[in-house]
């Protein structure tokens, strides 16, 4: 009897690697490489949604544009297996992928296993492929809903914001509220006033005792706190007075209090804390802490094994499966004494919006250390694995034990304190110090006094203060925002952050955001017309909507239908009463470097810039001031080493809003890389030639359409080569003598989508662009294999010379029929404009 031939199908081609390498022969495992499907957005107005409207919202599927190869494979395989297990990642956007692939396909509920797994070990797969079970329709309707609404509301605000400020800018049903938070903490600080208020510090010793020095503050002055809003401490006259009475008086200690203190572990990191954690300890932004969890979790080979290293990173529960907690004590009790291992497990409580899906991120095994597996990690991978295990194992050991003393301090009247702690048991803390959870500098070792004991005043210092604007937020920081409102899910945190900052709503500068003008603008205009979106609560609500869904508690329809209706009104509304914010004067000091004239606000794409009043006679214009600085810490999603010199790439923007990454050591060394959208460098083939033309070494440059050779003698010579899909120069045929019949200039060769063709040279004055010589017979037979059922008309007309032979005197009509030729004629004539049309295609190669 023949093997049963089974299929199991990923999302990335890594997890594809690991979890084949784990079933071995036995199955074929294939990889949709994310999402095979989406919303089409062909056609114009509402048929661009790629939704039915006025049928339940329908969405209209299409497979995603390039992945069409890859449904083929996955195909291919499909029919060739007897069974069939879609196996994408644990969450909703998984589900909803594994959805996708069912309908692909053309798999019956019965057809299509779903098998999930939060850890890619040997043990959790073959467990998952024992329990398949069907696709969780709740949750692929919840995607579906998500997606729907986002798109809703995409394609309509967009051209709401096209009209009223400026073309091609975007607005999104979350990213435009995560934006809202930004600008409204923008301005919180820049209406920020501060006040002032000082302090007074001793230094103090026991008399004859100058090496047990400690520090002392004053916190009570005649019986009321020495704090900001008490009078005798918001100026330097009244702070001096008081200063002067301390100084006066004799210094003795009035009071010693010590108590006990505990300090908890954390829970288990989320996808949030982890985001927050790796952020503030290891300085990685969300994509990158993302990418490296991610290639965390798909595995790698360890001792000769290959499995993954840590659960699956986008989930919002603290939950600990019972063999994880086993496998964590079962360390602790073997690798640390026994009073570090609590009678019963540490448990935590998630929060309540949490849709505990998935379990905490931990290590797959904690036997696993992060020494252990050091070798076989990247710099990166194994910073963020060892905050992810000590972090897991720390949240099951005991509290930390301190003794905190309180020293109180008599100088007439006034009181100074100092505060001091002693470790009594270290717990948790073995694992993560004290400097990892930002414990405050207030702790100070104490020398051994007794109360009623005089001291001698060293030093007395009185400094000035001023109260501190709200923070910016940091990455992680805006991750723990958009969590405490509800906002965003897991999957999204990291997407709405890179969103915000592509479309340039904010920017990010030394890891802290800015609002920009921009992003103030597009905030103001969607509240004053679309409050109700832009609301912090709207949107959680809408959230919890959406958990309900999953939880089949709830009509994706209907809650759709709910929400659009009402906002469909509204659209229709301000997109005829909304007043553009284009052309508002600016109130800067600012004029045009041209005319002198005042200057207006003006927006595009690239963001906010000030623009002559005057336009169009006057066409100056100026960059925003203020938003035009690089960020020289933007980090890429990846560590990224300069090929040249070996220091670290940054990233960059060019003037018209292009990322690429430049080295840090500029202008020392100028290497630059292109990037993909998500910010990863593009390798571009290494090759070696020089040019023909002058004999300079050629360099690999990135166009529009892909790499190219260019000469090094730029702008002196010009002289460019293609390069195929494969980093192979592509030699070009050459032609002399050709000249343009439009404008006489020399022709010469050029590499357009469909091949070499001739261009003229006098580009972009003149267009003209044709076939290689001896190409042209070729074009035409193209051309009139393009219309094949034009020639029918043409053939039947020649058909009919035959009877002409025979009745000479009925030639007349058979001399007509050859014109009955004209169709055939017409329909290569036809044909014309096509060729003219991708000719000009292929000479706009050239710009």
């Amino acid at each position: 009897m023949a093997a049963t031939k089974k299929l199991l199908i990923v999302e990335s081609p890594a997890k594809a690697k690991t979890i084949k390498k784990i079933l071995g022969k036995d199955f074929t495992v294939k990889a949709s490489v994310g999402h095979i499907r989406d919303l089409s957005s062909s056609g114009r107005g509402k048929k661009a949604l790629g939704i039915d409207i006025e049928h339940d919202y329908k969405p209209d599927y299409i497979i995603i544009k390039g992945k069409e190869k890859t449904v083929k494979e996955l195909q291919d395989a499909a029919a060739k297996a007897d069974e069939i297990y879609l196996a994408p990642d644990p969450d909703r956007e998984g589900e909803a992928i594994a959805w996708h692939l069912k309908e692909a396909l053309n798999l019956s509920d019965e057809e299509a296993h779903r098998v999930t797994y939060s850890s890619i070990t040997k043990s959790a797969v073959l467990k998952a492929l024992e329990n398949p079970h069907k696709i969780d329709m709740d949750r692929v309707n919840a995607q579906q809903g998500r997606r729907v609404l986002d798109r809703l509301v995409g394609f309509s605000l967009s051209p709401f914001l096209w009209k009223k400020v400026a073309k091609n800018l975007s607005a999104g049903r979350v990213q435009s509220v995560a934006v809202r938070i930004v600008v409204e903490r923008e301005r919180e600080i820049k209406a920020f006033i501060p006040e002032e208020f000082w302090k007074i510090k001793a230094l103090v010793s026991p008399p004859e005792s100058k090496k047990d020095q400690f520090e002392a503050a004053l916190v009570r002055w005649q019986g009321k706190k020495f704090e900001l809003g008490n009078p005798d401490a918001s100026n330097e006259a009244s702070s001096a007075v008081v200063a002067e009475h301390i100084k006066s008086n004799d210094l003795s200690i009035l009071k010693i209090e010590t108590r006990e203190a505990k300090g908890r572990p954390s829970p288990p990191y989320i996808t949030s804390t982890l985001q927050q954690g790796a952020s503030t300890y290891l300085g990685f932004g969300t994509t990158k802490t993302m990418s490296v969890a991610q290639k965390l979790y798909e595995g790698m080979e360890i001792e000769g094994e290959t499995q993954g290293l840590i659960t699956y990173m986008r989930t919002d529960s603290i939950r600990i499966a019972p063999e994880a907690m086993e496998d964590v004590r079962n360390y602790i009790a073997n690798n640390f004494d026994p009073e570090f291992l609590p009678e019963k497990p540490q448990e935590y409580s998630s929060k309540k919006n949490a849709q505990d899906a998935h379990e905490a991120i931990r290590p797959s095994s904690t036997e696993l250390t992060p020494e252990r597996v050091k070798p076989y990690l990247t710099r990166e991978q194994y910073r963020l694995y060892e905050l992810i295990w000590r972090r897991f194992v720390a949240s099951q050991m005991p509290p930390a034990r301190f003794d905190i003393t309180t020293v109180t301090i008599g100088a007439g009247e006034a009181e100074l304190e100092a505060k001091g702690r002693i470790v009594r048991f270290p717990g948790h803390t073995v694992l993560i110090p004290d400097s990892d959870k930002k414990e405050d500098n207030k702790y100070q070792n104490l020398p051994d006094v007794k109360a009623d004991e005089p001291l001698d005043m060293d030093k007395l210092d009185v400094t000035q203060n001023f109260t501190k604007p709200p923070s910016r937020f940091s990455e992680a920081s805006l991750v723990k925002a958009l969590e405490k409102e509800g906002i965003g899910r897991p999957s999204t945190y990291a997407p709405i952050i890179r969103t915000i900052n592509d479309r340039g709503y904010v920017r990010l500068e030394s890891r802290a955001f800015h609002a920009t003008e921009l992003g103030m603008a597009v905030v103001d205009i969607l509240i004053g017309n679309f409050e109700d979106i832009m609301e912090l609560q709207f949107t959680a609500n809408m959230e919890s909507s959406l958990d309900e869904v999953e939880q089949g508690k709830a009509n994706w329809v209907e809650l759709v239908d709910n929400f659009y209706k009402p906002f469909e009104a509204k659209l229709e509304k301000a997109m005829t009463d909304a007043a553009p914010l284009k052309g508002r004067p600016w109130d800067g000091d600012e004029k045009c470097p041209l005319c002198e004239s005042p200057l207006v606000l003006r927006y595009s794409v690239n963001g906010a810039f000030l623009g002559c009043s005057t336009y169009p006679e006057c066409k100056g214009l100026i960059p925003m001031p203020g938003e035009n600085e690089q960020d020289e810490n933007a980090e890429p999603a990846e560590i990224v080493p300069c090929p040249e010199c070996g220091s670290n790439m940054i990233l960059k923007k060019s003037r018209f809003g292009k990322e690429f990454l430049a080295c840090s050591k500029y202008p020392e060394c100028k290497t630059t890389m292109s990037v993909d959208k998500e910010g990863k460098p593009v390798e571009l083939p290494k090759i070696k030639r020089d040019c023909d033309l002058c004999g300079k070494p050629m360099e690999v440059k990135m166009g529009r359409r892909g790499p190219f050779l260019a000469c090094s003698g730029y702008p002196d010579c010009k002289n460019t080569m293609p390069i195929d899909k494969d980093g192979k120069v592509i030699i070009l045929p050459k032609v002399e003598g050709e000249v343009c019949e439009k404008c006489g200039k020399p022709m010469e060769v050029k590499m357009g989508r469909r091949g070499p063709f001739l261009a003229c040279t006098g580009y972009p004055k003149c267009r003209n662009a044709k076939p290689l010589p001896g190409e042209e017979d070729k074009s035409a037979a193209g051309a009139e294999k393009a219309a094949p059922a034009k020639k029918a008309p043409a053939k039947k007309a020649t058909a009919k010379k035959a009877p002409a032979k025979k009745a000479p005197a009925k030639k007349a009509p058979a001399k007509k029929a050859p014109a009955k030729k004209a169709p055939a004629k017409k329909a290569t004539a036809k044909k014309a404009p096509a060729k003219k049309k991708s000719e000009e295609d292929k000479s706009s190669e050239k710009e």
